[in-house]
């Protein structure tokens, strides 16, 4: 990419966050400001373009945006806590089934790596099954296959293979998750980490629902974010969404989102916290957690470098305390 291409793209990115975050027009003298105080934010702070609106360091103090984890403070967890090479472990959704099987709670599948008649006995009890790319994030290229008599295994399976994808089991989740949005897998992301001491702390936890006819809740692809206190499992803030949009009610389900005590939430801690000591040397996790119909806690994947937007967002409210110390004693 040629450097005027990235700038203008730069650019281009900086005036849509404008538009998305900042709500009054602003004139020139404004937007220069503004453009100066980015450039400063990301020298200083280690900020991000999409940090300094989502946490609105515009209007903020330093003592205000200190405290919050932006990219390069985020780097820095992942760095200390995280060995490299371990962390494509959580990285690829096929090494991360294998190694956390207990914790998937589903069928699945690594295509690439199956035979046909192994993908033909998968099929025979998963007539409907997710589609996910093997290194895919934020909800990119998954879908689901609703298979019929029509339908031309040999030919699937061929296309599947050029893919490389898992294939996976669909979930029937907890009822009274999903009665928010019932068209999405509505989950939670659990952060654990594996502190100097040895003990494994939730440092933050979010409720997520989808929004409209998708399948998937991620926040990235409209989906509501919300803050839950955790250890009690109750949302405490109300939802929002990447254009800054709140609820406190879910806009289709009328369903109130703030005050939702999440059901089996102290088996949700145990499960994270006894996942979160299968790979020793990968010790921040964000883990996307959902409840099945029955009360399953199932670990959906595993992230070695959990964005913490969803956990400062909703609360306007830096979490880069909650971690100083432990990263502190970590490197000395």
């Amino acid at each position: 990419m040629s450097k005027v291409k990235y700038i203008n793209e730069r650019l281009n990115k900086i005036k849509m966050m404008m538009n998305n975050f900042i709500e009054e027009d602003l004139n020139v003298f404004q937007k220069t400001r503004i453009l100066a105080d980015l450039g400063l934010s990301i020298f200083v702070y280690g900020s991000g373009i999409n940090d300094y609106f989502q946490y609105q360091f515009y209007k903020r103090k330093h003592i205000d945006r200190k405290n919050f984890v932006v990219h390069r403070k985020r780097m820095r967890i992942v760095n200390t806590f995280n060995n490299k090479e371990d962390r494509k472990i959580l990285d690829s959704k096929n090494f991360f089934n294998k190694k956390y099987n207990e914790y998937v709670q589903r069928e699945w599948l690594d295509v690439s790596n199956s035979t046909f008649e192994e993908f033909n006995n998968f099929t025979i009890h998963n007539k409907k099954f997710i589609v996910k790319p093997i290194d895919g994030s934020h909800g990119k290229g998954i879908r689901i296959v609703n298979i019929d008599e029509a339908w031309d295994l040999h030919s699937l399976y061929e296309e599947l293979i050029k893919e490389k994808p898992i294939i996976e089991e669909l979930i029937v989740q907890n009822e009274e998750i999903a009665e928010f949005n019932p068209t999405s897998v509505n989950t939670l992301r659990v952060v654990s980490l594996v502190c100097p001491d040895g003990e494994v702390r939730i440092m933050t936890a979010n409720f997520r629902v989808g929004n409209g006819e998708r399948f998937a809740d991620n926040f990235h692809h409209n989906g509501i974010a919300a803050l839950l206190n955790v250890d009690t499992g109750i949302v405490v803030t109300s939802g929002i969404d990447m254009n800054f949009n709140r609820y406190l009610i879910h806009p289709e389900s009328k369903k109130q989102i703030l005050g939702f005590r999440v059901p089996y939430w102290n088996e949700v801690i145990k499960t994270v916290k006894k996942a979160a000591r299968v790979t020793p040397t990968v010790g921040y996790i964000g883990w996307d957690v959902a409840i099945g119909k029955n009360g399953e806690i199932i670990i959906l994947e595993g992230n070695a470098a959990a964005d913490p937007d969803i956990s400062q967002m909703p609360d306007q409210i830096g979490k880069w305390p909650l971690y100083e110390q432990y990263v502190l004693e970590k490197q000395k």
